[in-house]
């Protein structure tokens, strides 16, 4: 499905989309690009970044995206089911409601694909957009890792979100309960620069316009260029991208 044809889909309907047509551009953009068939999506609100994901495996012919949230996503107007209808895109989505956490949805993932004490990898990609906090999303990173395929990519959104910028957020009584500390930090952006940066198996790490890309390191020796992609994608002037 073309980049115009989903966003004039998604266009079409009368929400406000957590993710920008900006935003979705780069996903589509690097998905149609870096060879990535096995994609990995954690956080999907209503499903609009998983359709301008699932768009770029449809226009190649190959692919599918595994997407997983909690199942309160599933009351959100629309929900993913609806906007993968619409787009006509549900063929390369499975996506999964959990009852608690992604990290739960990960485990068993990990359980499926181990052999005798060893996990295949089975992603080339994934996008990290959910809990936003370091206990979420630091332990969703090791947990991804052993499911990333050598060169595969991980992404994260929003590095600089903060509970106490968030307009929807900061007033919940759960979130004014947490210390001051909790709620000023940009927590991605913990894990992204003391979790991801730090750990020796990846290279290639970009800070872009909100975003955090890193690629797994691969036994051979890899190219600079490697990410020029990356470069490529976030040239335009920035764009805030949000949740979801």
């Amino acid at each position: 499905m073309e980049l115009t044809a989903v966003a004039e889909a998604l266009g079409s309907v009368h929400y406000s989309p957590l993710t920008s047509p900006e935003a979705g551009a780069k996903l589509y953009e690097f998905v149609s690009r870096a060879g990535v068939d096995d994609l990995l999506e954690l956080g999907f609100a209503h499903g609009t970044s998983s359709c301008y994901l699932a768009a770029a495996l449809q226009e190649r012919g190959e692919g599918r995206l595994t997407a997983i949230d909690r199942t309160d996503a599933v009351r959100r107007q629309p929900n993913i089911h609806e906007l993968l209808a619409i787009t006509g895109l549900g063929d390369f989505v499975r996506p999964i409601f959990a009852e608690t956490s992604y990290t739960w949805e990960l485990m068993k993932m990990i359980e499926t694909q181990s052999r005798n004490g060893v996990t295949e990898p089975c992603f080339d990609f994934c996008f990290i957009d959910g809990g936003h906090t370091w206990n979420d999303d630091g332990f969703a990173f090791f947990l991804v890792d052993k499911l990333l395929r050598p060169g595969g990519w991980i992404l994260f959104d929003d590095l600089h979100w903060r509970y106490a910028d968030s307009p929807t957020m900061k007033d919940d009584p759960s979130v004014r309960g947490l210390p001051e500390e909790e709620r000023a930090t940009p927590q991605v952006m913990k894990v992204f620069s003391l979790l991801v940066f730090q750990h020796p198996g990846y290279s290639h790490h970009r800070v872009k316009q909100g975003w955090g890309w890193a690629r797994k390191k691969t036994r051979e020796n890899e190219e600079p260029s490697a990410a020029d992609l990356i470069d490529r994608l976030h040239a335009t002037p920035p764009e805030r991208t949000s949740r979801g």
